[in-house]
């Protein structure tokens, strides 16, 4: 890495785009990047958007005297570009919008006690302008949760926004599952034809195939038992619930996975967890039945 004059001329040359990499005591910059002491504390990155525009997101965070005089020689050499102050110039845009969040309702709890809520008010505005000013940059759209927060000035405000971001969280998990779960059945079908070996579930559960050429029974996590085992091992799952089911097998399959749990649902064995419709329908193709 090219050694610098100082660490003026390294936060010079990184805001200016002089060279890809400098470096002067504790101070560097690596492409985009600067950074102070090491990678572990990254100050500022340049950024652009869809557009051209150029911007430099410039972290928030606080950690020596000296990091804070590199912070100030970065500002400083780049206040010819746009600067963006974040939380984290790494993160992506969902974490930094989750922060900002998470920074407003920290605030808006000081208002139940407070002689003085304009303050707090004003805080909650500052932090929210942050938000804006990336999200108006990258031409984001703001999340919901986040834009009713700024509104807050009293108390009561406060707790109808955190009544919201209950409802709205629970909304977009129930849509983030039922994508996953479309996903899974586009993903299901193509391990199913052999189109790849491997597939993470969204369901909580784990599937079956046959792959004939091997005589082997395969699992969505890659796990394959001999068919003849497999037979006798669905003989046993088929016995066990007809007296009821049980947890924690002293045994083990083919002396290597723990039997956790069988019942009239699924199957536990090790790390997988099998529904009992997939098992029937895997032995009657099979023609176990």
């Amino acid at each position: 890495m090219e050694r610098a004059r100082d660490i003026a001329t390294v936060a010079h040359h990184w805001a200016n785009g002089i060279g890809e990499q400098a470096r002067a005591s504790n101070l560097f910059f690596e492409q985009e990047n600067i950074y102070s002491y090491g990678y572990h504390f990254l100050i500022a990155k340049h950024v652009y958007n869809s557009t051209g525009g150029h911007a430099v997101l410039i972290t928030q965070k606080k950690y020596s005297k000296s990091t804070s005089a590199h912070l100030t020689l970065v500002r400083q050499a780049s206040r010819h570009i746009q600067q963006i102050s974040v939380p984290n110039p790494d993160w992506p845009a969902d974490e930094l919008f989750e922060k900002w969040y998470s920074t407003i309702k920290g605030i808006a709890g000081s208002l139940t006690n407070a002689r003085n809520p304009a303050k707090f008010i004003l805080e909650i505005q500052q932090v929210y302008g942050e938000a804006k000013q990336y999200a108006d940059f990258f031409g984001y759209e703001i999340p919901e949760v986040l834009q009713q927060a700024c509104e807050i000035k009293n108390i009561g405000q406060y707790h109808e926004v955190i009544q919201k971001e209950t409802q709205l969280r629970k909304a977009q998990a129930k849509r983030e599952q039922a994508e996953a779960l479309r996903i899974q059945k586009v993903d299901l079908k193509r391990w199913r034809t052999f189109q790849t070996s491997y597939i993470t579930t969204a369901d909580g559960f784990d599937y079956l195939r046959f792959n004939q050429s091997a005589e082997r029974i395969e699992t969505t996590q890659r796990v394959e038992i001999p068919i003849a085992i497999g037979k006798q091992f669905y003989a046993l799952v088929l016995a066990t619930i007809a007296q009821g089911g049980f947890k924690n097998c002293p045994h083990k399959l083919m002396d290597l996975y723990e039997i956790l749990e069988i019942n009239a649902r699924f199957i536990r064995v090790g790390c997988h967890k099998i529904s009992l419709k997939e098992i029937n329908s895997f032995a009657k193709q099979q023609g176990w039945q």
